[in-house]
């Protein structure tokens, strides 16, 4: 062990800082960001950063930083999985970046990076630019900082009480339970091999028909169409390729109440004439406005089930789905330490969702994304809250544009998290201007 009196200039701040009372998350949220400051300017660097993993998942953040300004800097050549990354998360000794071959925030400086380690594994790291090498003392120094600042971290973990959710028993698994005769429709399936699904947008029609088909066909092929083709001809056409493609597969139309006669006539004499040995679920809305022909309304019947509305279930089992929505999509995002706060839990229970499932998965998701603490408060629940789906659609889903925005608002309510709402680092960590950053901000209703 290093002994302070080892030291001939041991700098004042640091000796604050490693003789601090304060212990843990208290020590790294009150102690750490002020004193960095002061050791820096103490031992003449020119912009330095403290970079740790946040409680309970699988991201970085930002813990303290000098020098910077208010516009602040992203070491590019650190992006996590890199090569540099890397290197610095293996290695035991300080790694070295010079300004003459990386992008540093000084214009005539270099860098010194030194990995933070907690337990078994690299928790972090701090980095440093300097005019000059940097000195023995300095170097050790830094070293001890950065097993203090692991200490703090590992004891941010002590006592965690993290909830899990069922194994045995999912989100989908809970609303199931609550949809009238799915037993019998799905007894019905087996023989009929169709089955039409009702519903208002977003109540888990899909869903549903995915869980079906791979408890019937596990392996089997699964396709989801959107929208038919208008022209008649076009729609035997793909009827009849989606159908030799599927063989003992699942196609799944949804819309089915947006389709005019004729495309209700080709449906109907495509399932009873063509042959194809597949399944048929049809999605769609209990509510048209359009004409039904009494033969396609005696097609839709053949085996159905209407989903049930949030608005039925009682506040002891919706408080049960949200807790359950919320340890999976917590765990999905790499933030299984996160808790969700009873004030928040009470505000989940009481709003209405248009009647479907999807609307509250993307409520908690949008806490869980914008939450910069280990809880999620009612605050955090409301950036964006009705704006857009914020889930990735399913593989089979085909609509590209939905795809690329919910996963384009992911990306940046999660640089919005690590940086704290800097828009200039944002911007540099997703690699676009900070225009565009404002503008896909304003367009998507983070702004």
């Amino acid at each position: 062990m290093i002994k302070f009196k080892q030291f001939h200039s041991m700098p004042s701040q640091a000796i604050s800082l490693l003789a601090s009372e304060k212990n843990g998350k208290d020590w790294m949220d009150s102690v750490l960001p002020v004193l960095w400051e002061g050791l820096c300017t103490e031992l003449g660097f020119s912009a330095g950063v403290v970079v740790l993993k946040a409680e309970g998942e699988d991201s970085f953040y930002e813990s303290a930083s000098f020098g910077y300004g208010e516009d602040g800097f992203y070491y590019s050549f650190l992006n996590r999985g890199s090569l540099h990354w890397e290197e610095l998360m293996h290695s035991p000794e300080p790694v070295f970046f010079t300004g003459a071959e990386f992008e540093l925030f000084g214009k005539k400086t270099n860098a010194a990076a030194i990995r933070i380690s907690s337990g078994r594994g690299a928790v972090g790291f701090l980095l440093v630019e300097l005019e000059e090498s940097l000195t023995i003392p300095a170097g050790i120094f830094l070293s001890l900082f950065a097993e203090k600042i692991g200490n703090a971290w590992g004891r941010t973990r002590t006592g965690l009480n993290v909830p899990e959710a069922s194994r045995d028993e999912n989100s989908h698994s809970l609303y199931r339970k609550e949809i009238p005769n799915l037993d019998l429709a799905q007894q019905e399936f087996v023989k009929q091999k169709i089955l039409t699904i009702l519903g208002p947008p977003g109540s888990g029609k899909k869903t549903l028909a995915k869980w079906i088909h791979q408890s019937q066909f596990p392996g089997a092929p699964f396709l989801v169409v959107e929208s038919l083709p208008e022209h008649f001809g076009k729609l035997e056409k793909a009827l009849s390729a989606w159908g030799a493609e599927l063989e003992q597969g699942s196609l799944v139309l949804a819309g089915i109440q947006t389709l005019n006669l004729g495309q209700q006539q080709i449906l109907s004499d495509w399932w009873s004439k063509s042959g194809y040995s597949g399944s048929l679920f049809l999605l769609g809305s209990e509510e048209t406005n359009q004409e039904i022909l009494p033969e396609f309304e005696r097609f839709l019947r053949k085996n159905s089930l209407v989903l049930p509305s949030l608005r039925f279930l009682s506040k002891v089992k919706l408080q049960s789905l949200v807790q359950v929505i919320f340890e999976e999509l917590s765990g999905s995002q790499n933030r299984s330490g996160l808790q969700l706060a009873d004030q928040s839990l009470q505000e989940l229970v009481s709003r209405p969702y248009a009647e479907n499932f999807a609307d509250l998965r993307n409520a908690i998701l949008t806490g869980i994304l914008t939450c910069r603490t280990s809880r999620v408060e009612p605050a955090d629940l409301e950036p964006g809250k009705s704006k857009m789906d914020l889930e990735i659609p399913d593989a089979e889903d085909l609509d590209l544009r939905r795809g690329t925005e919910a996963l384009e608002r992911q990306k940046i309510l999660l640089a919005m998290r690590i940086f704290s709402g800097n828009q200039i680092r944002m911007a540099k960590a997703l690699g676009i201007s900070r225009g565009s950053l404002q503008y896909k901000m304003k367009q998507l209703g983070l702004m």
